[in-house]
């Protein structure tokens, strides 16, 4: 059997995610509730053999190798700190070997990704984009009603200031969702478009695994993590806030998928 060059890529990913897994590096604080080097281990052994034999089940080890990138975003934003040198306290510090195996996870997620997506059927259409639209209003919104005074679900001690920030990323996420299903967005580079869409994608569904299944594997007892399970406010909270980024990213990959698929 011949090996196409991406699965010649994906399987030296895969191997270099292994081989990092079961090194005994040390961690920081942050990283609790990520997922366990285990799920890792196993993600990208499940995925070499599916990346030798394309198969639809091959999604399995793709979406571990999601939740195993789930926190690559939160290190991207303390290496920014860290290298500019502009002050931020801890959050300026860095697991930097574990910033390399969620970041070569989600390359793996990728490539298997590729793979398998032209065996798949995946709706289509230009109501993954509408539904991304939609689902991008939750989290701003949610963070608004907080600062407005809205007790429902507010973490106990909240007091964070007007969500600029979060009102940003709203804006940016509508005006890319509404790109890759309007006719004003066919008018855009396709390069552009592209490339935010499978960024943002991989954002949302990166923090949302990382908060939605590790939530889950906290549950179960397979994982120790932040969250207060006795505190049901804080579950449902989890699961409502970062599970809507979870649907919304992939929302924003089929959407995206379907804009790839339907234009030249």
């Amino acid at each position: 059997m011949r090996l196409q060059r991406t699965q010649i890529w994906a399987l030296a990913v895969l191997g270099l995610v292994v081989a990092l897994a079961l090194l005994p590096l040390p961690t920081l604080p942050y990283t609790t509730g990520f997922a366990p080097h285990w799920v890792t281990v196993l993600a990208a052994a499940l995925g070499a053999i599916f990346v030798v034999r394309p198969h639809p089940a091959g999604l399995l080890p793709a979406v571990l190798l999601l939740w195993s990138a789930g926190g690559v975003v939160l290190d991207g934003f303390r290496a920014f700190f860290a290298v500019t040198g502009i002050p931020a306290g801890d959050f300026a510090r860095v697991d930097w070997p574990g910033m390399a195996l969620r970041g070569l996870s989600l390359v793996g997620c990728a490539l298997l990704g590729a793979l398998l997506l032209p065996r798949l059927r995946v709706p289509g259409g230009a109501w993954l984009g509408y539904s991304a639209f939609a689902i991008g209003f939750v989290y701003p919104m949610v963070k608004l009603y907080w600062f407005l005074g809205g007790t429902l679900l507010r973490p106990a001690g909240h007091a964070e200031g007007f969500p600029y920030g979060e009102l940003v990323m709203l804006l940016i996420g509508a005006v890319g969702s509404l790109a890759l299903v309007q006719r004003w967005g066919r008018r855009l580079p396709r390069r552009l478009v592209l490339a935010g869409g499978w960024a943002g994608a991989a954002m949302l569904t990166t923090m949302g695994a990382m908060s939605v299944f590790g939530t889950l594997s906290q549950v179960l007892g397979l994982t120790h993590g932040p969250v207060p399970l006795s505190d049901l406010a804080a579950v449902v909270t989890v699961g409502l806030v970062y599970g809507s980024w979870l649907l919304f990213g992939l929302a924003v990959g089929g959407a995206t998928l379907s804009y790839q698929r339907a234009t030249p």
